[in-house]
């Protein structure tokens, strides 16, 4: 029989981010959610406590605790405010736990450390203007020249889109597969802020989850190195459809808190 308890372990992580939650973000979020904003210092003190890299192994700078864990952090973020829960999702959900799971050690050892201990924060770019869930509908692409990959396209309802600085960017890297709609074209690169022809915005007047940051980014001929593709070429709707799952899950391990 499965042994459905929670150890010992997971409630004192439950009780470490229900007082952080208390002391941190409580007191604050009526005014951030009126002004839509929240300070962001408060993933300095999310990473102090490990909650940024919470189910990513120790040997990459994570806190090295179960999926459980991950859901009951999301759980008890959720029931002091939804934006946190977000970028909870997208963070580690989303983006965190692709590179662990596709990338290179290399690409582990540049990206996925520094997320983990919450030095860099990171999103997740799949969603366009003009495709959301038809995710073959969009217009991203990347052209080989040389080592590099010239990517262009734009990216719309990132959470934490002005905020992180690491982003996962899925586009068509094969031309003739885009126009058989053929997912199989479709690859994934991991793309920093400071690169040329990077720019992102952000989106004011929202209905919900005001104190997060939602918007969009850009790429116009952001050149990067061939060794920052995620997986192999083609692989992206693949990656994609895992880091949804993982996504879901912290959404509905949210929806417990609520």
């Amino acid at each position: 029989m499965i042994d459905l308890e929670l150890t010992e372990e997971h409630l004192a992580l439950q009780n470490t981010v229900r007082e952080f939650c208390a002391g941190e973000i409580a007191p604050h979020i009526k005014d951030w959610d009126e002004k839509s904003y929240f300070e962001p210092s408060v993933f300095k003190k999310m990473a102090d406590l490990g909650l940024l890299g919470v189910c990513i192994p120790e040997q990459y700078g994570g806190a090295g605790f179960d999926y459980v864990s991950l859901g009951l952090v999301c759980e008890e973020l959720e029931a002091c405010d939804t934006f946190l829960r977000v970028a909870m999702s997208v963070h580690v959900g989303l983006n965190s736990l692709s590179v662990y799971s596709w990338g290179t050690e290399e690409q582990k050892q540049k990206y996925l450390v520094p997320q983990a201990k919450g030095e860099k924060i990171a999103t997740f770019g799949l969603t366009e203007p003009n495709a959301g869930s038809d995710v073959i509908g969009m217009r991203s692409t990347a052209v080989r020249n040389g080592d590099e990959w010239v990517l262009n396209g734009e990216k719309m309802w990132i959470s934490l889109a002005d905020l992180a600085d690491h982003f996962l960017f899925f586009c068509w890297t094969d031309l003739e597969k885009q126009k058989a709609r053929d997912h199989s074209g479709m690859s994934c690169f991991i793309v920093e802020r400071s690169m040329p022809g990077f720019s992102s915005g952000t989106i004011h007047g929202k209905l919900g989850i005001r104190a997060g940051n939602t918007g969009y980014f850009s790429l116009q001929d952001v050149r990067v190195p061939a060794s920052n593709m995620l997986g192999q070429e083609g692989e992206g709707f693949k990656i994609a459809m895992f880091s949804l799952e993982n996504g879901r899950y912290t959404v509905a391990s949210g929806a417990t808190g609520v």
